[in-house]
């Protein structure tokens, strides 16, 4: 019997490359990853194969999925990219791969939504799946990842089931954005800087559970298990202040703030309000301007934000594989040998 084709878009990614792995290790399928970027040293083998495509051209996401049995739907922008760009690649490249999925019998699809489907704003506390999509939303990319839920929900029937999977605060070795960001934070001397009084609880998930759970998804994706057609929020289940988050990570690397310069909330906000200003006559006057301190990331990091991952546990079987102390040590030690070798190449 052949063994069961998967693809994964966005394969090449910081999740993406954790699911490959689990993929492999976990399961016998063949995998194929579909991803605008294949890089140099790629080694395609009997298990994996790669293929160049981008999955807003509809055409090359049908050629790219004929054949397979799975679909895991892992592309996605990072968040400083511009409004416009969301809705393209989470919409309307959304919309391609479940069309290419519908046409070329593809018999699965897994979707890699966010648990910031739920976020406008208002303080998420122990939030599960019964919660309503809000009317209005705090930002692009929340808004886009929850239309694009959605659409693949609603496209579950007979000859496709779907499933999303709404993770949390994602990070480890590999991360491109949360904990990079951070290590420049310290290098910049602003780990000293604390919004809001540390209260708020949030949800941080070990990117190897995250793509545990894509593996648990394909395999009870069948009909009758209850799976198709439902949203599962996925976490380490020990939500943690905010700012204890970023503090574990530096002290992997024995660093500590030697003082704490505390800013209240609606001081945050107001900063926000006027970085967001402007970056906006950067923009206006033609010069390049990256995302930089928001009132969206004022919200999202002084508030609640932890979910109930029952629905995971009773459904998929889900339990996280490594702890969160345990996921903290595994990304340190990874950026922290990278920092090393890029020493040694400097000093060569």
């Amino acid at each position: 019997m052949p063994a069961t084709k998967c693809l994964i878009t966005g394969g090449n990614g910081f999740l993406g490359r954790w699911i490959v792995s689990e993929l492999i290790k976990r399961t016998d399928y063949a995998v194929t990853i579909l991803d605008i970027f294949i890089p140099t040293n790629a080694v395609q083998n009997d298990r994996i194969n790669y293929i160049a495509g981008d999955i807003t051209d509809a055409e090359a996401v049908r050629a790219a999925l004929k054949g397979h049995d799975i679909c895991m739907h892992v592309a996605s922008p990072p968040h400083h990219f511009p409004p416009e760009k969301f809705k393209k690649i989470n919409i309307d490249g959304t919309q391609n791969v479940i069309d290419a999925c519908l046409s070329e019998k593809v018999g699965r699809l897994i979707y890699t939504s966010s648990a910031s489907v739920l976020q406008d704003g208002s303080p998420l506390e122990n939030a599960d799946e019964t919660f309503p999509i809000p009317k209005t939303f705090i930002e692009t990319y929340s808004e886009t990842k929850a239309i694009a839920e959605a659409m693949v929900l609603k496209a579950n029937c007979d000859s496709l089931l779907t499933c999303s999977l709404r993770p949390s605060g994602i990070f480890g070795p590999g991360d491109t954005q949360g904990t990079p960001g951070f290590m420049e934070v310290v290098k910049k001397g602003q780990h000293v800087l604390q919004i809001g009084d540390n209260s708020g609880l949030f949800d941080w998930t070990y990117v190897e559970n995250v793509a545990y759970s894509h593996i648990l998804a394909a395999e009870k994706l069948v009909a009758g298990s209850g799976v198709a057609g439902q949203a599962f929020f996925i976490t380490n289940g020990t939500p943690t202040p905010f700012w204890n988050h970023p503090r574990a990570l530096m002290a992997e690397k024995k660093i500590a703030p030697p003082y704490l310069i505390i800013i209240n909330f609606h001081i945050a906000l107001i900063i926000g309000f006027l970085s967001e200003m402007a970056g906006a006559l950067k923009k206006m006057m033609g010069k390049d301007a990256k995302e930089g301190f928001t009132r969206v990331r004022v919200r999202y990091i002084s508030s609640n934000r932890y979910f109930n991952i029952t629905k995971a546990k009773t459904l998929l079987g889900y339990e996280p594989v490594v702890g969160y102390k345990e996921g903290i040590k595994r990304t340190m030690a990874h950026f922290i040998e990278q920092e090393e070798q890029e020493a040694k190449k400097k000093a060569q």
